[in-house]
């Protein structure tokens, strides 16, 4: 490997459009085009196919979450949020495409809506609903932009990095969408039982809104924060109950969320030692409040390689480039060691 710096600055994420996220399964990949092929399969599935337990289908989004996306959906069918599955949380500020089950799902009542930023396609019935983790993992299509470099320069960097990145692999930190955001205060803070200050610390973020005009004057994307409010409003020392008006897969991203910080923490330690194993395991641990977010162990490598690194274009300062990660692996956290010279674990 060339002792030069493989940091190649710039910007990722100034348009939506410039971070593309296609969920990979072992038998495809969630595009986020609509072929005519997909659209004709799709509408002779209205007409001819017996309907089973579970309705599968891409949901692919633009500047959406998740879970505000199947919110939106549950509200315009009628139907409970309980009822979808999906294998992992996909990015906000991005375009992206992802399967999702509905128990009970059909066809025609989900073609039938007009939806903004959102599209369905690609339906299928099947016997089984989708769960967390079953994806293989996601395909990224990246535009890098505002890079302080020519064409050339560009080009060097990235062959460089793409050796890296392929062969030995960077450290496999848990990225930012994970850990951020207060998330992993009030997971710490629901371990170790503190729920009043739990409540406090996800509230934090509205409590603006609250002071200017009450509950109704909180926006409408924070959702599950006003169900919290209106709860509390009832039942003012009831923390538990106002944490189990948070759909249950959504809080427990917060007690996982710690869990991750440890992970990072103690990769973090071991780099600085020169002592990284091949993964480690983090144990879980039970919340006697709350024994339904108990948390189990979980074992991680500690390094991860990218799949298929493809540079598709570069121009000056500009860099449009495609890796697949496994499951539970951060764009996040490749693009840091790429863009950043601060990046950790350097």
């Amino acid at each position: 490997m060339s002792d030069r710096p493989l940091n190649l600055g710039g910007h990722t994420r100034v348009f939506t459009s410039d971070f593309i996220v296609e969920e990979v399964w072992a038998n495809r990949v969630c595009t986020i085009d609509s072929s005519l092929v997909s659209r004709l399969r799709d509408g002779l599935l209205i007409k001819f196919c017996r309907e089973k337990a579970y309705l599968h289908f891409t949901l692919v989004k633009r500047d959406w979450e998740t879970f505000r996306a199947l919110n939106y959906l549950r509200r315009r069918l009628g139907v409970s949020l309980k009822r979808f599955g999906f294998a992992g949380m996909k990015d906000k500020r991005a375009v992206t495409a992802q399967r999702v089950s509905l128990w009970k799902g059909r066809v025609d009542a989900l073609t039938r809506l007009r939806l903004k930023d959102i599209r369905l396609k690609d339906f299928e019935y099947a016997k089984e609903r989708i769960n967390l983790g079953t994806a293989r993992g996601n395909r990224f299509t990246i535009t890098l932009r505002d890079i302080p470099w020519k064409h050339g320069e560009i080009n060097a960097i990235l062959t460089r990095f793409q050796a890296l990145v392929t062969t030995y692999g960077i450290p496999n930190y848990y990225g930012p969408q994970r850990t951020s955001g207060g998330n992993v205060e009030a997971g710490r803070a629901i371990k170790d039982g503190d729920l009043k200050g739990a409540v406090a610390i996800i509230l934090n973020k509205v409590q603006a809104y609250v002071a200017e005009g009450g509950i109704e004057r909180v926006p409408k994307v924070f959702w599950y924060e006003k169900r919290m409010l209106r709860h509390l409003a009832r039942y003012p020392n009831d923390f538990a109950g106002a944490l189990r008006r948070i759909p249950k897969k959504i809080l427990t991203l917060y007690v996982h969320a710690y869990q991750s910080h440890i992970f990072n923490e103690r990769l973090k330690d071991a780099i600085r030692e020169h002592q990284v194993p091949d993964a480690f395991t983090i144990p879980g641990f039970t919340i006697q409040k709350m024994p339904e977010l108990r948390t189990f162990p979980v074992t991680r490598r500690t390094y991860l390689k990218a799949g298929d690194f493809t540079v598709l274009r570069v121009t000056d300062g500009e860099a449009l480039i495609r890796f697949t990660l496994a499951k539970g692996e951060y764009a996040s956290t490749l693009l840091s060691q790429l863009i950043s010279p601060d990046a950790p674990g350097r």
